[in-house]
């Protein structure tokens, strides 16, 4: 009997409830892939480094870029996990992060 890997999509909330991602923390294989959709009113997702929370982690970090909405907007990011090291993000809008927006794909 042999099994395959079927890839996972998982979705994240960008702002549904105002200043959070929901979830907050997922777990993630290799080939899953990680949906961020975006609600009122202007949010981003940018990776950042544990210790550094809410600056980018570097110029080969991911970054969605803006999304201004006035209702669940129809962009959607998408991000492929390689591994299942942690990946921690953060909203980019001037003081969101600072508000605790700020999420990880496999949590240590």
């Amino acid at each position: 009997m042999s099994s395959s890997q079927t890839s996972v999509v998982h979705k994240v909330d960008v702002g549904e409830d105002g200043f959070s991602f929901d979830p907050t923390s997922l777990s993630a294989s290799a080939g899953d892939t990680v949906e961020f959709h975006f609600y009122p009113q202007n949010h981003s997702v940018a990776q950042a480094a544990f210790d550094d929370p809410c600056h980018p982690l570097n110029s080969s970090g991911f970054f969605s870029g803006f999304v201004p909405t006035n209702e669940e907007s129809k962009t959607v990011f998408t991000l492929t996990v390689n591994n299942t090291d942690p990946i921690w993000y953060y909203c980019g809008q001037e003081g969101h992060c600072q508000a605790g927006m700020v999420g990880v794909i496999n949590p240590p």
